[in-house]
């Protein structure tokens, strides 16, 4: 028996990619295509009750950022999956995307396969993490430390500390992987939970700001 595919929306402000991406996944033997919107005020007015397993977000919209996107999207609907779709690794950015409840980013120029690839894998409960990323979640985790304002803080336990460790210097999945003997899927699996992490604990500053 076939398995239902997961319902597929998107955001993305550029006609030219955003063609491409429906081209490709119109015959998509995982997705359906459901609201495919040019701005984030489009998306939002015309998403009623239609479930969406996946939102494909542009990081540079015109009118509400993706940040405040993805805080809306979470709020109206846990269970969607948010993935940040960027030209460059803007690390402002993706790091409050990540706080507001994204789960992965993925750069414009990865080929559509790896591209579908990869979200399946948000499904399935990875994500991944760039160097620079990581830098940015170990900073922010350092500087939670001397916040007395923080009653109660999600804290990173010693593997996912070593791993986002080892990341932020550069190493590899695999490489991380043969460090600590786990498999990339294992790795990508602690990466989730450090958004998870990282997500609860940025809650109380963006309800002030998007309340």
């Amino acid at each position: 028996m076939k398995s239902a595919k997961y319902h597929l929306a998107i955001i993305e402000d550029k006609p030219i990619i955003l063609e491409a991406v429906i081209e490709y996944f119109a015959s998509s033997t995982h997705f359906r295509l459901v609201p495919m919107a040019p701005s984030s005020e489009h998306f939002l007015a015309n998403w009623w009750e239609q479930r969406i397993d996946l939102l494909l977000c542009d990081s540079s919209l015109p009118e509400k950022s993706c940040v405040e996107v993805t805080w809306d999207v979470k709020r109206r609907s846990p269970s969607t999956q948010v993935v940040i779709f960027t030209v460059f690794e803007d690390q402002d950015v993706l790091f409050q995307s990540l706080c507001a409840g994204a789960s992965d980013y993925l750069l414009k120029n990865c080929p559509l396969p790896e591209i579908e690839r990869q979200m399946l894998a948000v499904l399935n409960g990875g994500s991944v993490m760039s160097a620079q990323v990581a830098r940015l979640i170990l900073a922010h985790f350092r500087s939670l430390k001397s916040a007395a304002s923080y009653p109660y803080i999600e804290w990173l336990t010693p593997q996912e500390l070593e791993i986002v460790t080892l990341l932020q210097k550069g190493d590899s999945y695999r490489q991380v992987g043969e460090k600590l003997s786990l498999s990339v899927g294992t790795i990508k699996f602690h990466i989730r939970n450090v958004y998870g992490k990282l997500q609860l604990n940025s809650r109380t500053k963006l309800v002030d700001k998007y309340k």
